[in-house]
C-alpha cells in the first residue's frame, strides 16, 4: 500500500510529494505518468520525497525499487485557477469585510493574498469562494490573488480607501440643548456620519469633493464632547472637541449678595443665584460646567454649577478677594486676594487651594494666557503687573503701569496684554514675549474693566467715570469708537462669538448690550444691585 501527499498540483509541476509505503528503501525512480519525477530522495525505507513533473490530468505515480514497481497512486494536475470578478473593488484599510471572488477552478483554493497579506478563503464552489479582508498597510491598489493546487491565479486589483480626516470643526461650542449648524472640513469625507460623544448628529450633508461637510448637533450633556466622523472606510476623531455650554452672562451684584444670569439668546434676565458677602469676581471654567465667583466680604469662592443654577460648594481663600481667572486648559484658576497681597490657585478636580502666590499690592485683577504658561496680576497698590509662570508658580517679573491698574486681558494670540489703569485713564498695552509696556493708549475717565473680542481685533473698555466704552483697535492701539452706556460701567464681557459686548452698569442696575458690528447698545437688562463684574460663556 503506497499514498502520496499532495495528491495534486500545477500543471507546470514543481510540487513537492512526500510517497509512504513498505519496502521503498533503494528507490531508484519516481515516476508521474511516464514522466520521471526530480529530486528524488530517500528519507527512509518507508517514505521517499519527489518532485512532480509537468503534466496534465490525472497521472499514476509508480516507484522503482529493487524489488519491482511500487504503485500506481493517482497524482492529479490541476489548472491554475482563474479570476473573474470581485464583489467590491474598494474597502477600509481596517478591512474586516466580507469579500467574494469569482472565478473558475476554485475549488481548490487554500489562501487568498491581498499583495503580501494571506487571508484564509471558505470555498463555496468551484466557481466561488468568499474571504475576510485582512488590513492593509497603506491606503492604495493591491493585487488580489488566490492560491489552489493548480498554483496562483491571475491578479485582480483591490483598493484600500483612504480614512477620512478631519481638519477643522466650526463652531466649537453650542448649546446644550441641540440644533447648533456646524461644519466640518478634510478630505475623504464621503458618506460621513458624525456623532457627538456617540449621539449622531441630524441632517448631516457632504459635498462633491468629499472636503466639507454640515450638519446639526444632537443635545448634548454641559461640558466637551467627542466629536466623531464615520465613513465606509474608518472613522476619525475631530482635532477639536465640541463644548456644549449654556448661552449665559453671569454677573455679580456687590450689593445685592447674588448673581445674576442671563440668557444670551434672548437677553432677559433668570432667576439670580445667592452667593456670599459682597461678591466681585467671576470666571466660567471653559468646559463650562461651573461657575466660580469670589465673595470679597467673606474671603471665600463660591462654586456654581451651570447645569442646575446652585451653589455647590465653598472655598476658602485671601482676604478680600477680587478678580479670578480659569486657566484655558481647565485645571486651574488664580483669584486675586487684594488685601492679603497673594494670589490662591485652586484645583478645579477638587475645589481646594494648592498653593499661594505673593504678587504686588493690593492685587486686582488676574488673567491667563491662552496656552495656559502665565497669568497676569494687575496690582492696584504697586502700579504694576506680575508675571507668574504656571509650572512653578511663582512671579517671574513685575511689568511697571499705570497709575492704579485694575482689570487686565490677554489677546486671543497670547502677544498683547491689556490693562485699564483707573487713576491715569489710560490703557497699558504690554508686550508679552518681552514683558515690557509698549504705548499707552488714553481712554475714558478711570477705566475699570475690559475685554477683547475672540478674534483679537478689539478691546472693549468700560469708562466707569465716563459712562462709555472705549473700542480700541489693537492694530493700531488707537481708540476707533466710544459707546455712551450706563451709569458707572464696570465689569465687560465679549461672547464667544464675538458679536455682542455685555457691560454691567453699577450705578445703573443694568447691563448695556452692545453689537460690535455697528459697536451701539441693542437693549439694557436690568440686574441686581451693584453690577460689578461680567463673564460670559
Amino acid at each position: 500500500m503506497v499514498t502520496i501527499s499532495p495528491n495534486q498540483g500545477p500543471e507546470r509541476g514543481g510540487t513537492v510529494v512526500t510517497i509512504v509505503g513498505q519496502n521503498l528503501a533503494g528507490t531508484t525512480a519516481v515516476r508521474f505518468g511516464s514522466r520521471p519525477a526530480t529530486g528524488v530522495t530517500q528519507v527512509s525505507p518507508t517514505q521517499v520525497t519527489a518532485v512532480s513533473p509537468p503534466g496534465a490530468g490525472t497521472v499514476g505515480v509508480t516507484l522503482t525499487t529493487p524489488g519491482g514497481t511500487a504503485g500506481p497512486v493517482p497524482f492529479h494536475y490541476r489548472h491554475r485557477a482563474f479570476l473573474c470578478a470581485l464583489s467590491s473593488t474598494t474597502g477600509p484599510l481596517a478591512g474586516g469585510g466580507t469579500l467574494t471572488i469569482y472565478g473558475d477552478r476554485l475549488f481548490t483554493a487554500t489562501t487568498v493574498y491581498f499583495g503580501s497579506t494571506a487571508a484564509t478563503p471558505t470555498v463555496v464552489s468551484d466557481q466561488e469562494l468568499t474571504v475576510t479582508v485582512p488590513a492593509g498597510e497603506q491606503p492604495g491598489p493591491v493585487t488580489v490573488t488566490v492560491v489552489t493546487a493548480g498554483g496562483t491565479s491571475n491578479s485582480l486589483t483591490y483598493t484600500y480607501a483612504s480614512l477620512p480626516a478631519v481638519t477643522a470643526l466650526t463652531p466649537t461650542s453650542g448649546t446644550p440643548y441641540g440644533g447648533t449648524a456646524f461644519t466640518i472640513t478634510g478630505t475623504h469625507l464621503t458618506g460621513s456620519t458624525v456623532t457627538f460623544d456617540g449621539v449622531p448628529a441630524t441632517g448631516v450633508t457632504v459635498d462633491a469633493a468629499g472636503t466639507s461637510l454640515t450638519g446639526t448637533t444632537p443635545a448634548g450633556t454641559i461640558g466637551n464632547a467627542t466629536v466623531e466622523v464615520t465613513t465606509p472606510n474608518g472613522s476619525t476623531t475631530a482635532p477639536d472637541t465640541f463644548l456644549y455650554t449654556l448661552r449665559r452672562a453671569y454677573v455679580t451684584n456687590t450689593a445685592a449678595n447674588a448673581l445674576s444670569v442671563i440668557d444670551t439668546s434672548t437677553n432677559t434676565a433668570l432667576t439670580p443665584i445667592t452667593v456670599g458677602t459682597n461678591p466681585r469676581g467671576v470666571a466660567v471654567i471653559p468646559d463650562g460646567t461651573r461657575v466660580y465667583v469670589t465673595n470679597n466680604g467673606l474671603g471665600t469662592v463660591s462654586v456654581i454649577s451651570t447645569a442646575t443654577g446652585s451653589v455647590t460648594g465653598s472655598i476658602t481663600v485671601g482676604t478680600t478677594p477680587h478678580g479670578v481667572a480659569a486657566l484655558p486648559d481647565n485645571t486651574c484658576l488664580y483669584v486675586a486676594n487684594n488685601g492679603s497681597g497673594t494670589v490662591s490657585v485652586i484645583s478645579t478636580a477638587s475645589n481646594s487651594v494648592t498653593g499661594t502666590i505673593t504678587v504686588g499690592s493690593n492685587p486686582y485683577g488676574v488673567t491667563a494666557s491662552p496656552d495656559s504658561s502665565r497669568v497676569y496680576v494687575a496690582n492696584q497698590g504697586s502700579n504694576s503687573v506680575s508675571v507668574i509662570d504656571t509650572t512653578s508658580n511663582t512671579v517671574i517679573t513685575p511689568v511697571t503701569v499705570g497709575t492704579n491698574p485694575r482689570a487686565i486681558a490677554v489677546t486671543p494670540d497670547g502677544t498683547r496684554a491689556y490693562v485699564t489703569n483707573s487713576g491715569s485713564g489710560t490703557v497699558s498695552v504690554i508686550d508679552t514675549a518681552t514683558n515690557t509696556v509698549l504705548t499707552a493708549i488714553t481712554v475714558g475717565t478711570t477705566p475699570r474693566g475690559l475685554a477683547a473680542t475672540p478674534d483679537g481685533s478689539r478691546v472693549y473698555v468700560a469708562n466707569n467715570g465716563s459712562g462709555t466704552v472705549s473700542v480700541i483697535n489693537t492694530a493700531s492701539n488707537t481708540v476707533t469708537g466710544t459707546i455712551t452706556v450706563g451709569t458707572t460701567p464696570y465689569g465687560v464681557g465679549v461672547t464667544p462669538d464675538g458679536a455682542r459686548a455685555y457691560v454691567a452698569n453699577q450705578g445703573s442696575n443694568t447691563v448695556s448690550v452692545i453689537d460690535t458690528t455697528t459697536n451701539s447698545v441693542t437693549t439694557s437688562i436690568a440686574v441686581g444691585t451693584g453690577p460689578f463684574a461680567v463673564a460670559v460663556a
